[in-house]
């Protein structure tokens, strides 16, 4: 056999490479014209000053109603400053007043995207605040019917356990809303620690001290950052709700881009909210006629 056919038969035909499918090419994330955005800032900024300024009712009456439609307002129940109610009861005010000032705070602290829920001393602790909650209100609930009850219930007492339950609502709906709004996930906590959750503290006392000092500067700060916390909870529930309806989850890769959506669910919690107190009116005016 010649060297020739050695050759031959000992060298494998080199089968060439199988090239590796292309990986499809990710779609640029989406940002809305400046003019769009632009727009939507002023909406928000004339949205506010025709409930500062429009003629006819007081912004004080303008938010007890837009608030009224998830609070019974029971001036019992209620605090009054220079001689108006709040726009929520007592238990309502720290709820919603603790919620809006940790999603502030996560907002300061860099945080506002955390997509992780808090650490696991952290819910422990938030847990508890809401089990407080609900222990009071129960209490106060038996109470007003009659029923046995356990300690005569107070107004400071249900807005220290509303504010606690504010915190521990903010502290979770917002990572659940973070995980579906963002194209990339923040995967940090929004409490990881108690040492973090320790900052909400000194926050706590001061909007606690502030409501039941009742000081008449104090009303439309309170006023308006109770509502505030109402509307910015429901609208982030709103925004869960929407993301799955129109299939959207995981498409906004930053604020600017998010605006749009977020004004449709902050217009919807509105509308929400004008609804339910149009029907709790409409019902009470039907009791009383009866």
């Amino acid at each position: 056999m010649s060297i020739e056919q050695i050759e031959q038969r000992t060298v494998q035909p080199v089968t060439p490479a199988t090239p590796a499918p292309a990986t499809p090419a990710r779609k640029p994330p989406f940002e809305p014209p400046t003019w769009l955005t632009i727009g939507l800032a002023l909406a928000y900024v004339v949205a506010l000053a025709a409930l500062a300024f429009l003629p006819g009712a007081t912004m004080i009456e303008r938010l007890r109603a837009l608030d009224g439609g998830i609070c019974a307002q029971n001036p019992t129940h209620s605090f009054f400053i220079d001689g108006q109610q709040l726009p929520l009861c007592s238990r309502n005010t720290g709820i919603y007043l603790g919620f809006a000032a940790t999603f502030l705070a996560l907002w300061v602290m860099g945080r506002l995207r955390a997509a992780s829920f808090p650490g696991r001393w952290v819910m422990l602790v938030l847990a508890v605040a809401v089990v407080f909650m609900a222990e009071d209100g129960f209490n106060s609930f038996f109470r007003d019917l009659g029923l046995p009850y356990l300690y005569t219930p107070f107004n400071p007492l249900r807005l220290f356990t509303g504010l606690g339950t504010g915190v521990a609502m903010c502290a979770i709906i917002v990572p659940v809303a973070n995980t579906l709004i963002w194209r990339d996930e923040d995967e940090r906590s929004s409490f990881r620690s108690l040492k973090q959750l320790a900052v909400m503290i000194p926050i706590f006392l001061l909007l606690f001290l502030a409501v039941i000092s009742q000081q008449p500067f104090l009303l439309y700060p309170i006023a308006l950052l109770s509502s505030f916390g109402l509307v910015m909870a429901l609208t982030l529930v709103n925004t869960v709700f929407l993301l799955g309806v129109t299939n959207r989850v995981g498409r906004f890769a930053s604020w600017r881009a998010f605006l749009p959506f977020f004004t449709v669910a902050v217009i919807l919690a509105i509308l929400e909210l004008m609804a339910l107190f149009a029907a709790k009116t409409a019902v009470l005016t039907a009791i009383t006629r009866g």
